[in-house]
This record gives structure tokens, C-alpha cells and sequence, in this order.
């Protein structure tokens, strides 16, 4: 080892020592602080011990005194409530006493402090005089509950307007019934008196039961409410129904019109186009007859349905209505107490209108069928919509009476149409009330206008005539429906069809009888044309033939019978015009002469005959009566013009004007002026 390397060791052992000897100086230091910290704890416990004798008596001596406190706060409070119990009806007396207007959330606030004292009295002195007298104030308030009730709800409901109940939708409309803050009252009246009523059930007599005062306070102002409504909105419709006024039965009012509004087929169309034509004759009426009863009964109908409407909605909203102020389960009994009357009058006025339209039905007046069926429809309708929103029961009171209805409707309806198929066919044999110039029957227009406004109803009348009544939204198939519809239809025509050919058998002249089928066959064409029947008719495959081709044939062949009347002028002019001709300078034999003069005299006495006869005749189309006219005048002017042609120059009479009346000129005018009264 070096000396160097000696040197360095010494150095570093001195410095090691001198670190030694600061961390045992530091160590002493400690130690000593260490046994100064023990002692003076060791003096903090003896002292905590020491504060902890001398304090801990003094704690439970106050522990003992904030009991004492305590207890007797409780019970001077106690005594404060038992002594308020004793007081309270002084109180009180004056409050409740008083009526309930001013505030009813305090009323009902001061008749529970009221139910407090006498539950408190009946647990520990029941056989008190202060029992007698709180519960007789007790009683005091509930009466004056159920009359504030029935205040409320004679002061406070609203006036429902006819605009705020008309709807066009699909569902019902709620229409709130009472102010909405006199509701709200209402319903906290209502809860209270039901939430106490075991506790009067069993502190008073069986007699005292405030549900039901409440209950029948109810029933007798909504049920005045419910009925003036419908007065008035019975009398902003003119209608009776419900009102004190005359029944619909006894009423009497303007006549009904034989169609509806806007109708294509109607009578008075007939009537225009029969104008031109011809005039009718005084024997000339419908076996149809014109509605001339007591009552319009379509107008009825319309008014009867709007009133129908609000009176759904009014049930509607009641029945809502309900739900928030009655006792669930007394809802359904106060409901029925309320809206059976009414529905039962509504059904009685049902049941008039019916019987009504039943009345001028058996008068032929078939269109009376129609307020009915538009009855069935919005009944129909106002049942869907009450059983989907509501889930009412229509078997049951109070609304059985609107399925009750509905089915004598059904019943009736059906067998209107049923009665109007035999009508058609069995009023064949009455000819008595066919038109002497050859117009279109009004069995026909009448006939074809029913077809048609029956199309309008085409769902409704379909499910009928299938027997079928609507139960809430099934329906049935559209095909169905096309199928009964057609399978109708195509009877009424075909019994349409032997009515008229059994009524055109009338006529002495086979001319007018063809000229009466043509009439008539052409106006069921144009009318099924216009309207769907037609379409419908196709569609269904009756009889698979096209019926417009066979009322075209029909029309043809009565044509062909209709041209007899100038047979003896065609065959005239077709001798002459087949016969030798003669020349200018021919000098004829008397024979010949007379043969020419014959065939002018057989021409002139024909035109002029039938012109006195087919201008009383009619044709009311005007389209038809050209198409028959220029038919006369292409058989017959040409015919005509090669005769005069072949003889005006022959010397076969001294003066040829004398039997060549008519140019072929005036033998065209002549005859435009068939079925043309005017001239």
C-alpha cells in the first residue's frame, strides 16, 4: 500500500468520526425531549381525569332538568290540544255555521280539526255532552258541504255553445261542463265527504249518508242541465226533441221535395225537359206519389241527427265529468240516473221519426227511406266512436236505447227496400197513371233517382241489404258490398223493365207505345250512364251482358215499331217512284191521273194526320227527340222529293198545286215540329 493511499484512508475515518459524534450528540437531545413530552402527558391525564369527576356530576343534574323541561312542554302542549278540543267548537261555530263559498280548502281544513276533537272525545269520554255538541256541528258542516255542492254546481257551469259542440272529426270532443276553479271545488267537496264516510257511517244513524246527498244533488242538477241543453240546442235545430213543444208527430211543415239537393236524376229534371215537348195531362201523376205529410221528415232527420251529435258529446263529456266528482263506485248508477231520461226521450223521438217516415213509405213516398238510412249512419257513427274512446256498453242502460234504435232502423230500411222492389213490379198493373203523350214515366225518373241516391249510400245500404248491422268498426269487404248493391239494382231495373213494357200496352197506337218504351229506355240509359250504376253494374258481371248494348237494341227495335206510322207514305212513294215514267207531253188516262192524285192525297192526309197527333206527343231529351226527328225526315224527304220530281211537270190534273201541296221544304219543317207543342 502507498503512502498515499494511507493518507486518504486517515482523512476519511476523521471525517466519519466527526459525523459520529453530532448524531450522538443529536440522539442525547432527543432522549431528553422525549422524557419531558411523557412527563408533562402524564400531568394532562391526571388533570382530565381529575376535570372529568369534578364536571360529569353537574352534566347529569342538567340532563335531568332538560328532561323535566321536555315532558312538561309535551304536556303543557297536550293539555293546550285537550283544552283547544274543549274550545274548539266555539271556535268553530261560526265558521262552519257559515257557508262554505268564502274558501273551501279552509272549510274542509276547519271540518278536519272538528273530526280530530270528536275522535279524540269518543276515545276518551265518549259519553261527553261535548261529543253531542261537536258531532251536531260536525253534521252542520257536511250539510252545508253538500249544499255548497249543489251550489257549485247550479252557480258554476259553463254555457256550452252549439259551435264549441260541432265536430267533424272522428272522436267526440270532451267538452268541459262546469269553470274549471267551481270543478276543482267540487272535486275536493266531493273527496273529503267520501273519505269520511265510514266515520259518519259509523257515529250517525243508517239514515244520515252524505255520499248520497251528494250523489243525488248531483244527479238532479246535472239531469236540469243535461235536458235544458238539449232545449236549447233542440230549438236552435227547430226541432221538439226534448223541448216543450208540440211532438214532431203533430207538427206540420212544407212539403219534401221527391229528391235531394244536387241530385242528377231528380223529378224537376224531368219536368224542364219535359217542357219543350209536351204538357201534362191532369190524369198524369206518379205512381210515386209527392210527399204532402205533417212532417219533412229529412229535414227532421238532419235536425235529429245534429241534435244526436251533441247530445253524444254531452254524454261524453258527463261521463268524464263523472269519473272526477263521484265515488268510483256509485259513478255507473249516478251516470245512468242522468242521461237515462233523456236517452229515453231521445229513443221515444226516434221512434216518432220512424214511425213517420214508416207512414209516408206506405204511401209510395219511398225517398222517405233516406232521412233513415242518414239516421243509421250517424247512430252507427256515435256508437264507434263512444265504444273505441270510452269502452261504454250499448247493451246495458242508459245507451241500450241507441242500439235499440238503430236495430228498428235496420229493420225498417231493409224492408223499405225490400217493399220498394215489390212495389216496382206490383204497380205493372196500374195503368191508369200513364201519360198520353208517350214521356218518360215518372215511375222511371223516380225509380232511377232512388237507384241513384241509393249509390250514395252505397256501405250503408250494402251491409243492410246484406242483413248485417255494423258492429263497432268491422266492416264488411268492399266486394260484399258491390255485390249486394248490384244484385239490387239489377232487380229493381229488370222489374223496371216488365213495369214499363206492361204500362205501354196502354196505348191504342202501337206508334206511341214504341214511342213510350224508346222514351223511357232512353232516359234509363242516360241515367245509368251519368251516375255509377252503370260501372257498378259492369264491374259485377250481372247477366253478363253490356247493358248499355242492350237498351241501345231495346231503343232500335222500338224504333222499327215507331216507323209504322209513315208505312202508307213510304209505300205511296215507292210505287211512284217504281211505276212507268211519264213525260211532259204524255197525255194519261183517267185512271192514271187518278192513281197519281191517289198517291198525293194518301201523302198529304198522312203528314198532315200525323202532325196533329205526334205534336202532342213528347219526347223530353232533346238530343233523343232530334236523333227521332231527323230519322222521320231521312226516310221520308227523299222519298218524297223524287215523287215530286217525277210528277210536277206531268199534266195529271188541270191545277198540280192543288195536290202537290207540300215543297220538300215545308214537308222538312212539318216535320220538325213533331213532338213540339208550341206551334
Amino acid at each position: 500500500m502507498t503512502t498515499g493511499e494511507v493518507a486518504m484512508i486517515e482523512a476519511q475515518l476523521k471525517e466519519d468520526r466527526a459525523r459520529l459524534e453530532i448524531l450522538q450528540n443529536m440522539l442525547k437531545k432527543s432522549s431528553s425531549l422525549t422524557e419531558n413530552m411523557k412527563e408533562r402527558l402524564t400531568q394532562f391525564d391526571d388533570r382530565l381525569v381529575r376535570l372529568k369527576d369534578q364536571i360529569m356530576p353537574v352534566y347529569d343534574e342538567m340532563q335531568v332538568k332538560i328532561r323535566a323541561q321536555t315532558n312538561g312542554e309535551l304536556a303543557i302542549k297536550e293539555l293546550d290540544k285537550v283544552a283547544r278540543y274543549y274550545c274548539l267548537r266555539e271556535e268553530l261555530d261560526r265558521t262552519i255555521s257559515n257557508d262554505v263559498s268564502s274558501s273551501v280548502p279552509e272549510y274542509i281544513k276547519n271540518m278536519k280539526e272538528l273530526s280530530k276533537a270528536i275522535k279524540f272525545f269518543l276515545d276518551n269520554n265518549p259519553n261527553s255532552n261535548e261529543v253531542k255538541k261537536l258531532k251536531e256541528l260536525f253534521h252542520t258542516g257536511l250539510d252545508n258541504m253538500c249544499k255548497e255542492f249543489e251550489d257549485l254546481l247550479k252557480k258554476k257551469s259553463r254555457n256550452v255553445t252549439i259551435k264549441e259542440m260541432s265536430s267533424d272529426g272522428e272522436k267526440l270532443p270532451i267538452i268541459p261542463l262546469l269553470i274549471p276553479e267551481a270543478k276543482q271545488n267540487l272535486s275536493l267537496i266531493s273527496k273529503w265527504v267520501a273519505e269520511n264516510h265510514v266515520f259518519v257511517k259509523k257515529n250517525y244513524p243508517p239514515e244520515v249518508d252524505f255520499v248520497r246527498i251528494i250523489c243525488t244533488n248531483y244527479v238532479t242538477v246535472q239531469k236540469k242541465y243535461l235536458r235544458e241543453k238539449l232545449e236549447m240546442l233542440a230549438n236552435a235545430e227547430q226541432l221538439a226533441i226534448f223541448a216543450n213543444a208540440t211532438p214532431i208527430m203533430g207538427r206540420r211543415v212544407r212539403n219534401t221535395e221527391i229528391t235531394r239537393k244536387g241530385s242528377k236524376l231528380s223529378r224537376d229534371n224531368v219536368r224542364r225537359q219535359s217542357k219543350r215537348g209536351h204538357k201534362r195531362t191532369p190524369s198524369d201523376h206518379s205512381s210515386i206519389q209527392t210527399i204532402k205529410e205533417d212532417i219533412n221528415v229529412e229535414q227532421t232527420a238532419k235536425s235529429f241527427t245534429k241534435v244526436g251529435n251533441y247530445f253524444a258529446q254531452l254524454i261524453k263529456s258527463e261521463y268524464y265529468q263523472i269519473q272526477d266528482l263521484i265515488t268510483p263506485s256509485l259513478c255507473e248508477r249516478v251516470f245512468i240516473d242522468i242521461v237515462e231520461p233523456a236517452m229515453t226521450h231521445f229513443e221515444d223521438e226516434g221512434m216518432s221519426l220512424v214511425k213517420a217516415a214508416k207512414e209516408q213509405i206506405m204511401n209510395n213516398n219511398w225517398v222517405a227511406v233516406f232521412p233513415l238510412i242518414m239516421l243509421y249512419q250517424n247512430l252507427n257513427k256515435i256508437k264507434c266512436s263512444l265504444i273505441s274512446d270510452d269502452q261504454l256498453d250499448f247493451e246495458a242502460p242508459p245507451l241500450a236505447p241507441i242500439s235499440k234504435l238503430i236495430s228498428v232502423i235496420t229493420t225498417c230500411v231493409k224492408e223499405t227496400l225490400d217493399q220498394f222492389k215489390c212495389f216496382v213490379e206490383d204497380d205493372a198493373v196500374k195503368t191508369s197513371n200513364v201519360a198520353t203523350d208517350g214521356t218518360v214515366h215518372q215511375l222511371t225518373s223516380n225509380v232511377m233517382s232512388i237507384c241513384g241516391q241509393l249509390l250514395a249510400y252505397e256501405e250503408t245500404v250494402g251491409t243492410l241489404l246484406k242483413g248485417v248491422q255494423h258492429q263497432g268498426t268491422r266492416k264488411l269487404p268492399q266486394s260484399n258490398i258491390h255485390r249486394q248493391m248490384a244484385t239490387y239494382i239489377n232487380g229493381i231495373l229488370k222489374a223496371l223493365e216488365k213495369n214499363l213494357e206492361s204500362k205501354s200496352k196502354v196505348y191504342d197506337n202501337k206508334c206511341l207505345s214504341a214511342l213510350f218504351l224508346m222514351n223511357n229506355y232512353n232516359y234509363i240509359r242516360n241515367n245509368l250512364k251519368e251516375s255509377e250504376i252503370l260501372t257498378l253494374l259492369q264491374d259485377n258481371h250481372h247477366d253478363g251482358v253490356d247493358l248499355d248494348a242492350r237498351y241501345i237494341d231495346w231503343i232500335h227495335k222500338q224504333m222499327e215499331v215507331y216507323r209504322l206510322w209513315y208505312q202508307p207514305m213510304i209505300d205511296v212513294m215507292a210505287e211512284s217512284n217504281a211505276g212507268t215514267v211519264f213525260r211532259e207531253s204524255d197525255k194519261l188516262k183517267d185512271s192514271q191521273k187518278d192513281a197519281i192524285k191517289t198517291k198525293f192525297k194518301v201523302f198529304n192526309t198522312t203528314l198532315e194526320e200525323q202532325l196533329r197527333v205526334q205534336q202532342k206527343w213528347a219526347i223530353p231529351d232533346p238530343q233523343f227527340r232530334e236523333w227521332v226527328r231527323e230519322g222521320n225526315i231521312e226516310a221520308i224527304i227523299f222519298r218524297y222529293e223524287d215523287m215530286c220530281k217525277r210528277y210536277e211537270k206531268v199534266n195529271f190534273s188541270s191545277n198540280n198545286k192543288k195536290y202537290i201541296i207540300y215543297s220538300t221544304e215545308d214537308v222538312e219543317k212539318t216535320l220538325t215540329m213533331f213532338f213540339d207543342q208550341k206551334f
